[in-house]
């Protein structure tokens, strides 16, 4: 076969062939000559780069895929960083192979695994790699929970992956004796498929105070509509008529936006809203203090006085 074939496939691997696609396209003698000019430039056992391809921030990875074997994935923290997760760093190449495959390659950490179902994979970067919500299942062996919580939740605000996905890949991979998983299980036990992301983490350290605290869950992203203007509130207990909401410090920077939350706040107020606002200084006991009383006072107002009925409204 014609060299130019051999070139087209390595534009679509980083500029990189392994020694097996080289000799599909190659006679033995041509390789040698190839190796010895320079044209063919080796870049670990069996991996070689054209010449005159730079290289790239995906090559050292890639190079690990190919030599791992045609089934092997960029997976774990590499994984992440290629999805581009925050706060997740990768020091060596980590690759994921099929069972019984086992590589044993310099500077490179291999994983074993007897399930990666092709809809657990995924291509970027011209990298074959495990899918978002694969990926967060995997680190979930290698992060503590609260971090992995923040990383699920940041992928689903990012429209990178949905809790339903992520749920999905636990579903799979939750075998009999497997471990890894304990980080997973927490951080799924607090988000059901129909959970909200949030606007950011700290909108969502809220909700986990209020129900570590004991009090009801409140309704995530809810809808409030008002003379034809439907607001959203960061979190509500609808039937009380109390919302919740958290305030970044860079949501009023401009003149309109205060305006507008001022404008939001009256509609809502003449609506029979009351709205309870905290920001990233507001401490866990003064968001707990503030909500229960509000709770308290609405229970009041509508007659309900006994403790055991205050859960079930709202």
């Amino acid at each position: 076969m014609a060299e130019p074939e051999l070139a087209a496939l390595a534009a679509v691997q980083e500029g990189l062939v392994t020694r097996p696609q080289a000799r599909d396209h190659l006679t033995r003698e041509q390789l040698k000559h190839r190796l010895a000019t320079g044209r063919l430039v080796p870049v670990r056992w069996g991996i070689y780069r054209f010449a005159g391809v730079p290289a790239t921030e995906w090559q050292e990875l890639r190079a690990a895929c190919l030599a791992a074997g045609p089934s092997a994935v960029a997976s774990h923290r590499s994984a992440a960083v290629l999805w581009n997760m925050p706060g997740v760093f990768s020091e060596h190449p980590e690759v994921t192979v099929p069972w019984p495959q086992w590589p044993r390659l310099p500077g490179v950490r291999p994983h074993q695994t007897t399930l990666l179902p092709a809809q657990h994979c995924a291509v970027r970067h011209s990298v074959p790699v495990t899918t978002v919500a694969r990926t967060l299942a995997d680190l979930s062996s290698v992060l503590p929970a609260h971090y992995l919580g923040r990383l699920v939740d940041n992928c689903v605000r990012s429209h990178m992956t949905t809790y339903a996905a992520v749920h999905a890949v636990h579903d799979v991979l939750a075998k009999p004796g497997r471990k890894g998983l304990a980080a997973l299980v927490e951080v799924l036990a607090r988000r059901p498929v129909d959970h909200q992301p949030g606007g950011s983490g700290e909108e969502l350290d809220v909700l986990v105070i209020l129900t570590e605290a004991g009090l009801p869950r409140p309704v995530q992203q809810h809808q409030v509509a008002v003379g034809g203007t439907v607001y959203l509130l960061d979190f509500a207990y609808p039937d009380l008529r109390l919302g919740i909401e958290y305030d970044g410090f860079a949501v009023h920077r401009l003149p309109s936006d205060l305006d507008r939350a001022s404008a939001r706040g009256n509609a809502l107020a003449l609506a029979g809203w009351t709205l309870l606002h905290f920001t990233a200084t507001s401490g866990a006991s003064r968001i707990v203090r503030d909500v229960r009383a509000a709770r308290d006072r609405a229970l009041r107002a509508i007659g309900v006085s006994n403790p055991q009925l205050r859960g079930r409204v709202g």
